[in-house]
C-alpha cells in the first residue's frame, strides 16, 4: 500500500515539474514570427528551450503559446511578456512562418511556415489573430486561393495599402500536405489583400530564393518591395547565398523586379538574419537595418549593418572594427521597429555549441536596438527600450555617408556607380502618401488587445500552468493528509490489539525525507556581453561570453542546427553542391541547409508531447464581422 502511495505521489510531482510556463521557464527560442499592432508586440510559434540552460538532452519545443507585450510598459527597460491570450490547439504553431499586421482593423494574418511535430495540414483558409476580441478564426475560402501554397522560410511584409507580400520560401513534406520527394524553392511573390481577401502570384522576372528579408518602403507611385541576402537557385540547379551588394527591388505600380547593385561595406553573404527599416522624415534616405544570420561557412553572425536607399550604401555599424567570426552570434532572431526609431531584437540560435547558458531569460530574450541620433547622444547603440522616442532621427553614422542631418536632407540621392536603369532612378524621385483606409468591422474607441492584470492568468484553449501546479499541490496535500490519517487510525487499533508490545512508533525514514529542490544558477552579471569586452549590455549575443570566445572553431555546428537530431525520414533532400559567391563550395543541401530543420518535439527523451495540431474552425469567433466595412482608420503607421 505504502509503495501505491509513493507511486502516486512521485506521478504527481513528476506531471507538475513536466508543465512548462512559457513565461518564468523560459530559456530561449527561435525561428518564431512577430508583428507590432498599435502598442502590442505579438509573438508566435517558433522553438523554445526551457530550463536553466542548453544541454544535449534539453531540445527545443514547439511554441503553442500566443506571447503578447505592451510597448508602453518599458519600467524595466523592456516590456514584460504575457501568455494569457487565446491559441487553441487547432490553431496552427509553426517555425519560420509570418505574421500579417493589418493595422486598419486590429487582426494579423498567420500565414507560412513548418508544421513541427504534426503533420502538414491542407492550406484551405487563412488563420487571423483579433487583438480587440481575443479571438482567432478563419478568413472566407476564395476561389483566388487555389493557385497558393504553404511555404517555410520565405520573406513577408505589408504595404500601406493593407496588401501582404510574401516572396520565396521552400515547399517539402513540413509544409504540404502529402507531398513527395525534394524540397521545392520558389521564385513566387505572393500577395494577399487585406481587405478584399483576394490572392495573387507573380513568378516572373525573378530566380528561386529563400531566408532572406523583404521591406516596404513608400517610395515611387504605390511604394516598393526591397528584398535583401537569403539564398538563391541558379540556373545550372546549384544554390547559392546571395551577394549582399545585389539588391533586388520590386515596383508595386508596375508590378516589375529590378536588381541594382549595391556598394560601400558589403556584408558577407547569409541567410536566417533578422531586419527592420525606417526612413528620414523627408523621404531622402531609407535605411534597412541588419542583424545576425547564418554566414556562407554554417556559422551564426553577430554583425549589424545599414543599407541606405537610394544611395545604396552598405554601412558597418556593429562591430567596429568589423570581425569575420562571432563566437556569440545567432540565427532566426525576429526584428521589429518600434517608433521608427528603435528596433526589438528577440531571441535567436547559437551555432556555436559551447553557449549553454539562457538568453537573457528574464525579458524573454529581448534586447533593444537604437536606431537613430540617440545611438550616438547614448555613444552605445545596444540600449533598453525609451519611451520617450517617438521619431527618427539619422544617426551620424549615416548622414556622414549620404549627407543632410537628423531631419533628412540626404545628398547622396543616386548609386556612387549609377542606376542598372532609368526606371529605378524615376522611381526614387517620387514618395507616396497611401489613401486612408476604411475599417471593414467597428473598431472601438479603445482599440487594444484585452489584457489581463496577471500575466499568466487563464486562458480557454490552453493549460494553466499556475491552477495545475496548485491543484496539484493541494492535490498531494490532501492526499497526505487522508494517508495520515488513514495510518493514524490503524496506529491506534494496532496499539488497543497489542497493549504490551515493545515496538517503537513508526519513524520516518530520514533517506525518505523529500529533498530540496536543486537550483540552477545562470549568471547574467550585465544584462547583456558581446564579443567585445568593451562593448554595450543590450547587444543579443547573448550572456557573459565564454573563456575561451576566440579559440572555439570546433565547437560550432557545421549545418543548420540540430541536424543531427534529425531522422533521415523527417527529410529528402536532392543532392547538390552549394557555391558561395563563387568561392569554395559548402556542402549545403546535404547538410540539410535549405532551411533549419529543427529536431521533432516529439523525439524528446523527456517524454513531453506538446499538444498536436489540426486546422478547423475555433470554437469562439469575434463578435464583430472583421468584413463588415464600418469606419475610417487613418493611414496606417509603423511601430507604436
Amino acid at each position: 500500500m505504502r509503495l501505491a502511495i509513493y507511486s502516486t505521489l512521485l506521478s504527481l510531482v513528476t506531471a507538475q515539474q513536466n508543465i512548462q510556463d512559457p513565461i518564468e521557464n523560459f530559456c530561449r527560442r527561435h525561428q518564431h514570427q512577430t508583428c507590432v499592432i498599435d502598442s502590442k508586440l505579438y509573438i508566435d510559434g517558433g522553438l523554445v528551450y526551457y530550463g536553466g540552460g542548453v544541454t544535449d538532452e534539453n531540445i527545443p519545443q514547439k511554441n503553442t503559446w500566443l506571447i503578447s507585450e505592451d510597448l508602453t510598459d518599458l519600467s524595466t527597460g523592456f516590456p514584460p511578456q504575457n501568455s494569457n491570450l487565446t491559441k487553441g490547439s487547432e490553431v496552427p504553431s509553426v517555425s519560420g512562418g509570418v505574421l500579417w499586421p493589418d493595422q486598419t482593423n486590429k487582426l494579423f494574418y498567420l500565414f507560412g511556415g513548418e508544421y513541427n511535430n504534426a503533420s502538414a495540414q491542407d492550406f484551405t483558409a487563412l488563420w487571423f489573430y483579433d487583438t480587440i476580441y481575443n479571438t482567432w478564426n478563419r478568413s472566407l475560402p476564395d476561389g483566388s486561393q487555389s493557385q497558393v501554397s504553404w511555404p517555410s522560410f520565405g520573406a513577408g511584409t505589408v504595404d500601406d495599402e493593407g496588401v501582404a507580400y510574401y516572396y520565396g520560401g521552400y515547399l517539402n513534406n513540413k509544409t504540404v500536405s502529402g507531398w513527395e520527394g525534394d524540397a521545392l524553392m520558389l521564385n513566387s511573390l505572393l500577395s494577399y489583400n487585406m481587405d478584399d481577401k483576394r490572392w495573387s502570384n507573380i513568378t516572373s522576372g525573378v530566380p528561386p530564393r529563400a531566408e532572406g528579408t523583404l521591406h516596404y518602403i513608400p517610395a515611387s507611385d504605390r511604394g516598393m518591395l526591397v528584398h535583401i541576402g537569403g539564398v538563391e537557385r541558379l540556373s545550372n540547379g546549384h544554390d547559392s547565398y546571395v551577394n549582399m551588394s545585389q539588391i533586388h527591388l520590386h515596383d508595386i505600380a508596375s508590378s516589375t523586379w529590378y536588381t541594382q547593385t549595391a556598394t560601400g561595406d558589403i556584408p558577407q553573404p547569409r541567410r536566417a538574419f533578422c531586419a527592420g527599416v525606417t526612413w528620414a522624415a523627408d523621404h531622402s534616405s531609407y535605411n534597412i537595418y541588419v542583424w545576425g544570420g547564418i554566414g556562407s561557412d554554417e556559422t551564426a553572425l553577430g554583425d549589424v549593418y545599414i543599407l541606405s536607399l537610394p544611395s545604396f550604401k552598405w554601412i558597418s555599424w556593429y562591430p567596429d572594427p568589423q570581425m569575420s567570426t562571432f563566437p556569440n552570434g545567432k540565427g532566426w532572431s525576429s526584428c521589429n521597429v518600434i517608433s521608427e526609431s528603435q528596433m526589438v531584437i528577440i531571441g535567436g540560435y547559437y551555432t556555436n555549441v559551447s553557449k549553454t547558458d539562457c538568453d537573457v531569460y528574464k525579458t524573454g530574450g529581448q534586447h533593444g536596438l537604437l536606431l537613430g541620433e540617440e545611438s550616438t547622444e547614448q555613444n552605445n547603440q545596444w540600449h533598453g527600450l525609451m519611451a520617450n522616442i517617438s521619431s527618427y532621427r539619422v544617426p551620424k553614422v549615416i548622414t556622414a555617408v549620404v549627407g543632410g542631418g537628423i531631419n533628412g536632407s540626404a545628398t547622396a540621392t543616386a548609386p556612387a556607380a549609377g542606376w542598372t536603369t532609368s526606371d529605378l532612378s524615376i522611381y526614387f524621385r517620387t514618395s507616396y502618401s497611401a489613401t486612408s483606409r476604411t475599417a471593414m468591422r467597428f473598431i472601438p474607441e479603445s482599440s487594444a488587445a484585452p489584457t489581463s492584470g496577471n500575466q499568466h492568468s487563464a486562458r480557454p484553449s490552453h493549460t494553466n500552468v499556475g491552477a495545475i501546479a496548485g491543484g496539484v499541490v493541494g492535490g498531494v496535500a490532501g492526499l497526505v493528509g487522508v494517508i495520515v490519517l488513514v495510518i493514524c487510525c490503524l496506529r491506534s487499533r494496532r496499539r488497543k490489539r497489542n497493549q504490551n508490545s515493545t515496538q517503537p512508533p513508526y519513524q520516518h525514514n530520514p533517506s525518505m525525507t523529500e529533498k530540496p529542490g536543486v537550483g540552477v544558477s545562470v549568471s547574467q552579471g550585465t544584462t547583456m556581453h558581446s564579443p567585445s569586452v568593451l562593448t554595450p549590455t543590450y547587444s543579443p549575443q547573448g550572456s557573459p561570453i565564454p573563456p575561451s570566445d576566440h579559440h572555439v572553431s570546433s565547437t560550432y555546428y557545421q549545418g543548420s542546427p540540430l541536424q543531427n537530431q534529425h531522422s533521415e525520414a523527417d527529410w529528402i533532400q536532392q543532392s547538390r553542391q552549394v557555391y558561395a559567391n563563387g568561392q569554395v563550395p559548402v556542402q549545403y543541401a546535404n547538410q540539410q541547409t535549405y532551411y533549419p530543420p529543427p529536431p521533432d518535439p516529439s523525439q524528446s527523451s523527456s517524454g513531453h508531447n506538446p499538444p498536436t495540431t489540426t486546422v478547423e474552425l475555433p470554437g469562439i469567433r469575434s463578435p464583430a464581422n472583421a468584413e463588415l466595412s464600418d469606419m475610417s482608420s487613418p493611414v496606417p503607421f509603423r511601430g507604436v
